[in-house]
Order: C-alpha cells, then sequence, then structure tokens
C-alpha cells in the first residue's frame, strides 16, 4: 500500500527532470531522423530530387564541348600519312517549350519529395513516442507488479497463519498461493515485454539490438483546447495535401509540356575546328547557325497526349479536394480522442483513489475479523485491476496526443 499513492503521480505521465544519463524525446528524436534506415532513405530521396531540380534549370543555359581527333594512315609503298582535328562547338536554346516543363516537373517532385519526407518523419516520430510511452509504462509495471508480488507473500503468510490456527479454510490458503504464483507468472511477462520494447527503440534509434536501453524523459501531454478549429491553420502545411497539391503542379506540367509539343523549337549553334595532316599547319573552319522545327504530322501522338494530360489534371484536382477532406476528418477524429483519453484520465484517477481507500479499509476490517476472506480478496483484485487501468490510461493519454500530432502532419 505504501506506494500506491506515490504511483498515481505518475514518473512516466509527468514530466520527468533532467537525471543524469536520462535520454528526452528531443535528443533521440534528432538520433533517430540522422541513423534510422527508413528517414535517411527518405533524405536521400530528397537530395536526389534537389539535384534534378538543378539539372533541369540547366535547360536554359548554353552548352559548350570541346572535341580532338587523330589518325595515321598508310598503303603498301607508300609513306603513312598524319590527320587531326580538334575544336569547340556550342548551343544556346531560343525558344524550348519542354525546357520550362521540365524545371516546373522537377520542382513539383522536389516538393512530393518533402512531403514523403515529413510523411516519414512524421511516422518515425509517433512510433518513437509510443516506444517511450510502452517502455515507461512497463517499467511502472513492474514497479506495481514488485510491490503486488510483496502484498502477495505478506497476503500468503497470513492466510498461512489464520489456517494454522484454525481460523481459514484450507480454499483460502490455496487459492492465495495461487495468486502468488500468478503474479510471478506476470512479473516475468512484464519483464519479457520490458525487453521487446526496448529492442524496438533500439532499432529506431538504429543502435544494436543487445543495446540496453537508457534511461528516458519525456514531458507531459499539454492539456487540449476546446476547439478544434485553431488548429486549421496548421493543416494546411500538411504533407498529404503538399504532396497533392505538387501531384496537381506536376499534372499541370504536362499538359503544358503537351502543348508545348505542337509549338516549334529554335536553338542556335556555333563551332570553330581546325585540321590538317602537319601540325601545326592546319586549315580552320567556322560555323554560326541557328535551327528551327515545327511537327506537322505526328499521327494524332499530339492530340492524345494533351487530352490525357488534361484528364488526368483533372484527376489531381479531386485528388487534392479528397486529400483536403481526409486530412481535415482524421486530424479532428484523433482531437476527439485527445480529448476523450484525457478525460478518461480523471475517471481512472478517481476509481485509483476510491480502490485505495476501500483496500485500506477492507484490510483492516479482515485483519479485525470484520470482513471475509472473499470480500478481502475481490478488493485486492480490483486494486490491482484499478492501478493497472491508470498505468494504461497514461500511456493513452500520451500515444492520443502523438496521434493527434501526426494527425496534424507533425
Amino acid at each position: 500500500m505504501r506506494m500506491l499513492h506515490a504511483l498515481t503521480v505518475m514518473v512516466f505521465f509527468s514530466a520527468v527532470s533532467n537525471a543524469a544519463g536520462a535520454l528526452t524525446f528531443e535528443e533521440a528524436e534528432k538520433a533517430m531522423l540522422a541513423a534510422n534506415p527508413q528517414a535517411v532513405s527518405a533524405a536521400l530521396d530528397l537530395e536526389v530530387a534537389r539535384l534534378r531540380v538543378t539539372a533541369a534549370r540547366t535547360g536554359f543555359y548554353p552548352s559548350f564541348s570541346a572535341s580532338a581527333s587523330y589518325d595515321r594512315s598508310g598503303a603498301q609503298g607508300r609513306p603513312a600519312g598524319d590527320s587531326y582535328g580538334y575544336g569547340f562547338s556550342g548551343s544556346q536554346p531560343l525558344f524550348s517549350p519542354s525546357v520550362p516543363v521540365a524545371l516546373r516537373s522537377a520542382k513539383a517532385s522536389l516538393r512530393a519529395s518533402e512531403a514523403a519526407y515529413d510523411r516519414a518523419a512524421s511516422a518515425l516520430r509517433y512510433q518513437l513516442k509510443s516506444a517511450f510511452a510502452d517502455i515507461l509504462n512497463a517499467r511502472e509495471t513492474i514497479k506495481l507488479s514488485e510491490e503486488t508480488l510483496k502484498r502477495r507473500n505478506e497476503n500468503l503468510e497470513l492466510i498461512r497463519l489464520k489456517y494454522q490456527a484454525g481460523r481459514e479454510n484450507k480454499a483460502a490458503l490455496l487459492e492465495t498461493e495461487a495468486a502468488l504464483k500468478t503474479a510471478q507468472w506476470q512479473h516475468e511477462r512484464y519483464r519479457k515485454n520490458l525487453r521487446l520494447l526496448e529492442r524496438k527503440l533500439n532499432r529506431l534509434l538504429a543502435r544494436p539490438a543487445q543495446s540496453p536501453a537508457p534511461e528516458l524523459a519525456l514531458a507531459q501531454p499539454p492539456e487540449p483546447p476546446e476547439d478544434f478549429l485553431i488548429f486549421n491553420q496548421r493543416l494546411e502545411n500538411h504533407y498529404s495535401l503538399r504532396s497533392a497539391r505538387a501531384a496537381l503542379d506536376s499534372a499541370g506540367a504536362s499538359v503544358a509540356g503537351a502543348t508545348g509539343a505542337r509549338l516549334p523549337n529554335a536553338s542556335a549553334s556555333g563551332s570553330y575546328r581546325w585540321g590538317g595532316s602537319d601540325w601545326p599547319v592546319s586549315l580552320n573552319s567556322w560555323s554560326l547557325g541557328a535551327n528551327l522545327s515545327l511537327p506537322l504530322f505526328s499521327g494524332g501522338r499530339l492530340s492524345s497526349d494533351l487530352s490525357a494530360a488534361k484528364t488526368a489534371l483533372r484527376s489531381s484536382e479531386e485528388d487534392l479536394k479528397n486529400a483536403a477532406d481526409e486530412v481535415y476528418l482524421n486530424a479532428e477524429d484523433a482531437f476527439l480522442s485527445w480529448r476523450e483519453t484525457r478525460a478518461y484520465m480523471d475517471v481512472a484517477k478517481s476509481s485509483l483513489d476510491a480502490a485505495e481507500a476501500r483496500g485500506w479499509l477492507v484490510r483492516k476490517q479482515y485483519l479485525a475479523g470484520q470482513a471475509s476472506y472473499f470480500e478481502w480478496r475481490n478488493v485486492e483484485e480490483q486494486l490491482i485491476s484499478e492501478q493497472n487501468q491508470y498505468l494504461a490510461a497514461s500511456r493513452g493519454l500520451i500515444t492520443s496526443h502523438a496521434a493527434f500530432t501526426q494527425a496534424l502532419g507533425e
């Protein structure tokens, strides 16, 4: 009974002080995003998208190249001869609709990659916070289990003395022994579950699976506000909406590309070349020119491509509308669950306080011979159940707030 009130404070639920060696959630998050394979893969995909934007932007700039050649040839009865050539050439696009379209498409892909990275990071943050809550809950459960084992041992000694004195029946003694063995089995199960959770945390942090988990520090979730509408602005930056907008921009770029395929393309080019058979005596040549091309007939391919691109654009517009509805509904559902879980915390706390008071009273009554063994046993079981429910409610509050944060796209 002595630790029951302390357990209600819930070290894992309240803000934990910065104890030496304690790993905070913020520190773990940085380590996870830097080393977790999923986060690293998403970051590399994002870097690839940035490089493709840079590559697409170079289509506006002129290009230059250098070339050189050397040949030695001859015929039977004649001396061998040398020939060589070297020069420079360059080109500059003057009007090419495909170049800005390629840049626009690359930028849309970059925004999609940014949204994909934020999606992966948000999912990992939720997993990490859930792992923190699970481990802290498991550790507190083990502490509670140790206290339960202690009480079960004390109860068994008490019932054995009463049985030996002829004041209690054998069924009560056997039942108390079974309760102690059950508590021992549950304690081992709690220890196994804790180890599995610690391995899960190590994997999230890209640490060796056999490494012991450090002490953890997790801040208390804030109180939920009354109105969900205050989060509407934050939902506008949700990764699902940004991904849908990027897909819409990409579809718009496809329409522009299909339209531009009907337009002429123009470019300018120039070259200067030296060539001959005896170094350094050589002949030189140069050229400057412009090129213009206009598609005249493609068998309906251009019009079909344009129709398909416009249809895909309308599909992307509908996908964006659907994504906006889903984001709002999922976020509101998570918000309502968060408020419900917070309200249940008060219920669990009140029930635990009542069970503690009832357990203390009935135990005193049983020791004084004013209550039966079965009444005392039932109150003990109810107390243990309320303790576990309060631990579960505390964990549920943390995970529900984490789920709401994820629903906001953060």
